[in-house]
């Protein structure tokens, strides 16, 4: 008889506290760019929807976009406009997209801020949220 043996394996990818404050910062920028557009100007999210909440989601958590009383801006006012601007449908609870990510169980598709991290180190992209928005053709 023989005996089944489990195998385990780490990820061995450690990013510092610099490369992920570095990435979140780019992230924020392009969200304040983003969100001050128009939807006539024709940009459109190519990537998962899932992926655009949980950008979102990283750019609540950082607290550094305002709304015009300088208070920290809403989670779901952040999904709202950006939605709008990059012509995605906009989730009714977008909180429970993040859960549903979260409990993510599939290996192949790990955390966004882990695959954009390995973009920027591996690939030498710079922006990696850019490679996910397109400009309609007129």
């Amino acid at each position: 008889m023989i005996k089944k043996v489990n195998i385990v394996m780490k990820a061995t990818f450690a990013w510092t506290e610099e490369e992920e404050k570095c990435l979140t910062a780019r992230i924020v920028d392009n969200f304040c760019d983003l969100i001050n557009r128009s939807e006539e100007e024709g940009l459109y999210w190519t990537g998962l929807q899932c992926d655009l909440i949980e950008l979102a989601h990283m750019v609540w958590q950082s607290g550094m976009l305002t709304d015009m009383q300088g208070r920290p801006m809403e989670f779901q006012s952040i999904v709202r406009h950006i939605c709008r601007v990059l012509h995605v449908r906009e989730p009714r609870n977008p909180s429970s997209v993040i859960s549903s990510v979260r409990a993510r169980k599939n290996v192949r598709v790990g955390p966004l801020r882990d695959r954009y991290l390995q973009l920027v180190s591996k690939a030498n992209i710079k922006d990696p949220m850019r490679l996910e928005i397109r400009r309609k053709r007129k």
